[in-house]
């Protein structure tokens, strides 16, 4: 079945050198931190991963959850609301969320507007390209 979201997050991969690491420094088991490499330029990632979908074999689904967080925080109003939405402490991720505004402006220098393709609502609920995507 084609998609065209499932094409653009491929075509990232076509465009751009990327690797992924394997998830380090877990807060828990569905929040944890990923080192992401865009061209040679590296950045560490805390990445919401609330239904365990990060794979060791599915790149196209590890980056769409590294975007799909990066959104999250770009869309946010602040670290209050940031933090709310992801269950932790504000005041122990202060200085990772005043990285972020660097952090996600260098990535979209790499890549363009940062946009994750697929809506909260087919990734929440599992559906239509997302539940595609799970099987790539």
């Amino acid at each position: 079945m084609y998609f065209a979201e499932i094409q653009k997050l491929n075509s990232y991969f076509f465009h751009h050198i990327i690797k992924i690491s394997k998830p380090t420094d877990w807060i828990r088991t569905d929040l944890f931190y990923v080192k992401i490499s865009i061209n040679n330029n590296s950045w560490k990632i805390l990445v919401e991963d609330e239904f365990n979908d990060f794979s060791s074999t599915n790149k196209l689904v590890n980056w769409f959850l590294i975007l799909y967080n990066l959104e999250h925080y770009i869309k946010t109003n602040d670290i209050l609301e940031w933090s709310k939405e992801i269950t932790v402490a504000p005041e122990d991720f202060l200085e990772y969320y005043r990285n972020l505004d660097t952090i996600s402006k260098q990535i979209e220098h790499q890549i363009g507007t940062i946009d994750a393709q697929i809506s909260s609502y087919d990734y929440t609920l599992r559906t239509g390209v997302y539940k595609e995507l799970l099987k790539r």
